[in-house]
Parts: structure tokens; C-alpha cells; sequence
């Protein structure tokens, strides 16, 4: 059976084969790695520079840039005939295109959109936690070229419609949540919704967080390059959570924006340094750059607590990690992280904006051992099967059975 894959990004034995370094897409690296042997794979991936088809490894890839449209889709997809064509995500235009060649190829019938996050919803979000007067502010950076927090958010609108525009020519979808069930049949209540897990990266399903090896009192958070991923939340509860714990360290994986000449900072960049400097937090802080998958594992190990304090996730791949590891979590209540973690049993779940619950559920965890140990242990149960390799790779391969055109 041939199936073709359409990524936003480039995979890892693409990108390496072209002297290109990708740090994410984990998940479908790690699952194309399971399936390969299954089907004739070919994937077609949104890159700067267009390039035609290579083999490697027995997989076939292709390049495509953002400009592309439903003409050089259709030719892709004539000059494979797959079986069946996977889009991962929603969230680019390429997606729309992808959809529309195939609905104008009779081949709707078996195309499955990848559902991983909706910005069609994420729009609704994006202000969330913010103080009003910094939605329309402008620094030096925005005045020349840089949109500001408002031109963002009207863009993940704009972009939105375009996503819902693909869901309504979609017939099928691939999901794992009840927040993107209910957002899928809101969008198209005539499509087939298929559940699927994510199979994540190898390390995390080997490695395992212990209390007596981890960082006392050491707050591990994974994303905060905008505003959705609630670093200016975690930032407004660390000052309660230092009045427990003055020794308290925050290690942040970006970044550090204190460091970037002031004209060149983002609104939200500045609004970040100014939480971190009013509240006397940077000794309380510790940047880390862009880390590796490796390096990641690790600061799940070495922390406390792992903190996504996000304004809207699907199921965040940074709390299934955690999850697998078996590091203690504090999360948002939002989107679908309920559907693979229980308050108080998995995991701390508070709503998104309650700072102040976001640092009693921290030192909560911090005071009690015994907690500690019992989320870990709970949510590292959870999350194997949630995230089980052989179970996930068979919903899969089935659901392409399925859809594959006759």
C-alpha cells in the first residue's frame, strides 16, 4: 500500500541528507521510523527550497515550498497514485491545497487530516492571561516589520478560516482528545472522526524520573516563544512559590530575552522581561537554548515538576514526555489535556488563569514526597498506554486500510 505523508516540516533523514539540523516533528519522525516497514512511504514536506523526490532508508521525500498550490499538489499526488494520503495538521495553507488536489482528483475519500493544534481556535485564545494594554502596544522592533500582539492574533484568525475551509472539504480525521473531537464535528459535523494516539520519541519511553535523583525544588517548562504557551503566567506565580521556596529555580528551555538589544524585542518579549525584572526573578531563572531530544529527557529527570501553563493545547507532546518519564506535572485545565490526565491522580490541573492555584499546586508537590512519587508513578501508567507504540502504530495502519481508494 502507497501512502503520502504532508508535513509542515522537514524529517530527520531528509533535512540531515541535505545538511539541514531539525529538532522538531519528533512524533512523526519516530513514527514513520515504526511504519516504514508496512507501507511504501512518500513524504512530501514544506521546506524553503523545493527539491524532488529522494529514497533513504527505504522512505521516498520530496520538498515543497510555502507557495505551493492545488496544481503542483495534484501533480505530486498524480506522479505517486497513493492508496492513501495523510496531511499532518491543519494548521497552513498547504493543508488547504493538499485537500483541495485531492478532492479534485476523486481521492477525497481517502485522505485523513492529522489533527494537532486547531488555530481556528487558538485565535480565541491568544490574549488570554494578558494585560489589555499590551495587546495593541508596539515596540521599535514591530514598528519596522514585526507584527505586534494583536496583528498576531488577527493572522491565527485569518489562517483560521483557511483551516476551516479544509475541514469542510475533509471527509476523515485523525484524533486523540475530546477537545478536538468536539472541534472537528463543530467544523464538519459530517466527518468521520478515527482515534489515534501519538507515538512519541524513543528516549522517554526508556527513561525513568526517581525523586532521590531529581533537583529539589527545580521547576522544569519546555516552550515559551509566544504568548499561548503561559510563560507571563508561570512568571507571575513564581513569586508566591519563592515565598515557600526562596531557593526555587525556573529553567526555561529558549532564550533568554534580556539578553537581545532592546529595539529588537517583541511586545511579549518585553513583557517577559519586565515580569522577570519587577519581581527580582532572574536569579530565579535558567535559560537553556534549543535542546535536544536527549537533553530534554534529562531536564525531565533532573526536575521537580514539569509546568505547561498554556492557554489552549490539544495533548501538549511536552506532558505525554513528561507523562512517560514519570515527572510530576502541574498543567492548565484547557483543550484536551482532561482526556489523559485525572486532577490530583495523573497530574495537577488548575484553570489557565489562576496563578495563584498554579503556585499552590508547585508547592503542594514540592512539600510532599509521597505526592511526588504517586503522580509520577500514576501518569507514567497513564501514559503508556496512551502513547503505546504497538497499539497506536495497528490504529494506524487500520484506519489506512480503511481509507485506502479502492
Amino acid at each position: 500500500m502507497k501512502v503520502l505523508w504532508i508535513t509542515n516540516v522537514e524529517l530527520p533523514d531528509a533535512a540531515n541528507s541535505r545538511g539541514n539540523n531539525v529538532v522538531v516533528g519528533g512524533w512523526m519522525h519516530q513514527t514513520l521510523n515504526y511504519i516504514k516497514n508496512s507501507i511504501e512511504l512518500y513524504v512530501a514536506a514544506c521546506v524553503s527550497e523545493k527539491y524532488d523526490w529522494i529514497e533513504i532508508n527505504s522512505v521516498n521525500y520530496c520538498g515543497f515550498t510555502p507557495e505551493i498550490d492545488e496544481i503542483d499538489f495534484e501533480r505530486i499526488i498524480e506522479s505517486i497514485d497513493p492508496d492513501c494520503i495523510h496531511i499532518w495538521g491543519s494548521e497552513y495553507n498547504h493543508s488547504y491545497y493538499v485537500t483541495k488536489a485531492a478532492r479534485n482528483l476523486s481521492k477525497i475519500e481517502c485522505t485523513v487530516l492529522s489533527i494537532q493544534g486547531l488555530v481556528s481556535v487558538y485565535a480565541e485564545h491568544y490574549y488570554d492571561g494578558l494585560p489589555p494594554e499590551l495587546i495593541h502596544r508596539r515596540t521599535l522592533k514591530e514598528f519596522f516589520g514585526r507584527r505586534n500582539i494583536a496583528q498576531e492574533k488577527k493572522m491565527m484568525e485569518l489562517q483560521g478560516q483557511t483551516e476551516i475551509s479544509t475541514f469542510q472539504m475533509l471527509e476523515n480525521c485523525i484524533g486523540r482528545t475530546d477537545w478536538d473531537y468536539a472541534c472537528a464535528k463543530q467544523m464538519n459535523p459530517q466527518i468521520e472522526y478515527h482515534f489515534c494516539g501519538e507515538i512519541l520519541r524513543e528516549s522517554f519511553y526508556v527513561n525513568r524520573w526517581k525523586y532521590e535523583e531529581c533537583d529539589k525544588e527545580v521547576i522544569f517548562f519546555s516552550q515559551a516563544h509566544y504568548p499561548i504557551k503561559g510563560l507571563h503566567i508561570m512568571l507571575r506565580a513564581l513569586p508566591i512559590i519563592k515565598e515557600y521556596y526562596p531557593a526555587v529555580v525556573l529553567r526555561i528551555v529558549g532564550n533568554n530575552p534580556q539578553k537581545k538589544a532592546i529595539f529588537k524585542r517583541s511586545s511579549y518579549e518585553k513583557y517577559i522581561c519586565n515580569l522577570i525584572h519587577d519581581n527580582d526573578l532572574s536569579n530565579s531563572i535558567e535559560w537553556l537554548g534549543q535542546l535536544s531530544e536527549n537533553e530534554m529527557m534529562l531536564n525531565y529527570k533532573k526536575a521537580n515538576v514539569f509546568v505547561c501553563s498554556s492557554s489552549i493545547e490539544n495533548s501538549s507532546n511536552s506532558i505525554g514526555e513528561a507523562m512517560l518519564v514519570g515527572t510530576p506535572i502541574v498543567a492548565s485545565d484547557v483543550g484536551g489535556i482532561k482526556s489523559f490526565m485525572e486532577h490530583e491522580k495523573e497530574g495537577m490541573l488548575y484553570h489557565s488563569t489562576a496563578v495563584y492555584m498554579l503556585a499552590d499546586n508547585v508547592i503542594r508537590i514540592f512539600n510532599s514526597r509521597s505526592l511526588a512519587i504517586q503522580l509520577g508513578n500514576n501518569a507514567h501508567e497513564r501514559a503508556k498506554k496512551y502513547h503505546c507504540i504497538e497499539d497506536n502504530l495497528q490504529r494506524l495502519i487500520k484506519i489506512y486500510n480503511k481509507l485506502k481508494c479502492k
